[in-house]
């Protein structure tokens, strides 16, 4: 029972139990003049006072009774109605704002989850881009090491083809050295017949006596040129010999070397193209990191535009919230004019919990305020038809990422 109507009722008890208690003292005065009019003297005029002080005392408590039945009905109507109050109105406005919690709850659970989406793909992000952030550097470095690897592999190849040329040049340096020896063994072979044919000569000579003596001496001088045309040959026969082995000394460490050179151009080779292709590889890997990073880039761009449509029911929420505040500030004023409407002219009125209802009613905007409102007015439990809200359309994503001033959702006027 709220103060305003307890004062109201006790003012009223207060009246009635002075009105009862004149009653009572109309009609003691009554018995008593009909007492003392029985004892002395009995004329009309006493008995005449005596039945009009009765007739009134009896129609003031009457009066009196009824109108303490009309207080009675007020006071049971105002209970009604403020009965109504709290079980009518008060429901409507708690279910409003159980709703709204349960709202304001969903919604904060979904932003608190897609924001952890957020984080994780962020994480996930960073960590490509720090691969991402070498790209164009190892690029570049691979380009400039095929530029500065490419002229060492041509020199390395013009050195083998140089070697090559001069092992050639030894071969035919070694040809000439066996040509060199033939022609030793040629002028050793010469001085011996040449020496065999000055010892022919010098018997021929003998043989003639004096007429030979002549061809004797030739023939010695033959002799002695074929012995030394014998011993040059040889000299000739041995250098050539050491010529020879130098030369094909020189032949087999050129082979060996040139062998050597192709297979250590070979794993240079190997090894530079190795390298190519892990930088090559490293490449292809930045290239997968940057479509990973750019397909969660894409990931959290929707994470984020999900959230902010989540975040909206702040206006709704608030929305709401204004509404029954609204509603109750109306209440307040409404129960002060019953209050004094009843202290100036003694009639107790009650709260209009219909027209309260209505007028809150006809500030709903959306379909789930209906249907808190009837579920609520109902007395049935409260079921989730919850309205869809468009808040944002899939052209205006890229308009979301450049401003920040169109995020709120208006209230249709």
């Amino acid at each position: 029972m709220s103060p305003l109507f307890a004062t109201s009722l006790s003012q009223h008890r207060v009246a009635s139990l002075i009105a009862h208690h004149e009653c009572m003292a109309i009609t003691f005065v009554a018995v008593a003049a009909m007492w003392a009019a029985g004892i002395r003297t009995v004329n009309g005029w006493s008995l005449a006072v005596a039945c009009a002080m009765l007739a009134l005392s009896l129609f003031a408590d009457c009066r009196r009774t009824a109108e303490l039945a009309a207080l009675r009905s007020e006071v049971a109507t105002h209970v009604e109605r403020t009965s109504e109050l709290r079980s009518v109105l008060l429901p409507v406005w708690s279910a409003h704002i159980e709703d709204s919690r349960a709202q304001m709850e969903s919604a904060v659970s979904a932003s608190t989850g897609h924001f952890a989406a957020i984080v994780e793909r962020l994480d996930k992000a960073l960590g490509t881009s720090a691969a991402e952030s070498g790209r164009d550097q190892a690029a570049s470095v691979l380009a400039q090491s095929e530029r500065d690897l490419s002229p060492v592999l041509g020199s390395l190849s013009a050195a083998m083809a140089s070697n090559r040329a001069t092992q050639d040049e030894v071969q035919s340096l070694g040809r000439f050295a066996q040509e060199l020896d033939a022609m030793a063994a040629e002028v050793a072979a010469i001085a011996s017949k040449t020496s065999l044919l000055a010892i022919n000569v010098a018997i021929e000579a003998a043989h003639a006596g004096d007429a030979g003596r002549s061809f004797g001496v030739l023939a010695l001088e033959v002799r002695k040129l074929a012995a030394m045309s014998g011993e040059t040959g040889r000299q000739m026969a041995t250098r050539v010999g050491v010529i020879v082995a130098a030369i094909d000394g020189a032949r087999r460490s050129a082979e060996a070397s040139a062998q050597r050179e192709a297979s250590s151009i070979g794993a240079s080779q190997v090894a530079i193209n190795g390298v190519l292709d892990n930088f090559r590889s490293v490449l292809d890997e930045l290239e997968s990191s940057t479509e990973t990073l750019t397909r969660e880039s894409f990931a959290i761009q929707g994470e984020i535009m999900e959230s902010l449509v989540q975040l909206q029911f702040q206006d709704r929420v608030s929305q709401r919230m204004t509404y029954v505040r609204e509603n109750i500030e109306r209440t307040a004023p409404r129960v002060i004019e019953i209050r004094q409407t009843f202290e100036q002219f003694g009639v107790l009125e009650a709260v209009d919990s219909e027209n309260l209802l209505a007028e809150r009613q006809t500030t709903y905007a959306t379909v789930d305020e209906h249907a808190t409102h009837s579920c609520a007015a109902g007395g049935g439990a409260q079921v989730g038809a919850v309205e869809d809200v468009t808040f944002f359309q899939a052209p205006l994503l890229s308009i979301l990422f450049q401003t920040t001033s169109k995020y709120s959702w208006q209230r249709p006027s």
